[in-house]
């Protein structure tokens, strides 16, 4: 059983614990400091843990690794889900509330919908979307800004409402913390920014 063979059996069922761990185990054998990192991936991933510090090693872990290849074997919330949110807006209306806002309104997971013949694509059966997985921050923002769910990657370091639409005037007068602020949030964290460098460079020797 090669690794295409595993990634398949991954794909036929996301949720599955023990395909990963069993996974995990071959990766292991082969002893390359590449395949030790995704073997790691897939163990957090799997068995689970204190939550804080198990996130936080997940995000160091997927930060190096390839991102076609955590597109498959990840396990990640679904953003921007307009669906959920028009469904929160009606019943809001009926209770005569103002509707709250979230970024997670999705109560559904990556690993919960169903492939498709792109591993970066998923279909959802509840809100009948595509959900798209984002390997950068500037990818997650231009499919929200065209009304996609999403999934962003472990890997990209988040930062609050960093998916929201940037807004270009401000009234009064504005501070130089809220301008390097803004400017921070409205570029790629560290780990997208390298992404994006290394895509240019494929690029360019393509």
């Amino acid at each position: 059983m090669g690794e295409d063979d595993f990634l398949r059996a991954v794909l036929a069922d996301p949720k599955d614990d023990s395909t990963l761990l069993v996974y995990s185990d071959w990766l292991e054998e082969r002893g390359d400091p590449a395949s030790a990192a995704k073997a790691e991936f897939l163990r957090l991933t799997a068995e689970g843990g204190e939550e804080k510090a198990r996130g936080e090693r997940l995000q160091l872990l997927a930060a190096g690794l390839d991102t076609d290849w955590l597109g498959v074997v990840s396990r990640l919330r679904i953003e921007n889900c307009q669906g959920k949110r028009k469904e929160e807006e009606r019943a809001a209306a009926g209770r005569r509330m103002r509707p709250l806002r979230f970024e997670f309104l999705c109560d559904r997971r990556w690993e919960d919908l169903r492939p498709t013949g792109d591993r970066g694509v998923r279909f959802c059966d509840g809100c009948r979307k595509d959900v798209h997985y984002c390997d950068t921050i500037t990818v997650a923002r231009e499919h929200a800004r065209q009304g996609h769910c999403v999934a962003v990657d472990l890997g990209v370091i988040r930062r609050k409402n960093d998916l929201s639409p940037i807004r270009q005037a401000w009234l009064g007068r504005v501070s130089a913390e809220h301008l390097r602020e803004r400017e921070e949030l409205e570029g790629p964290d560290p780990v997208s920014a390298e992404r994006e460098r290394r895509k240019r460079e494929a690029g360019e020797k393509a």
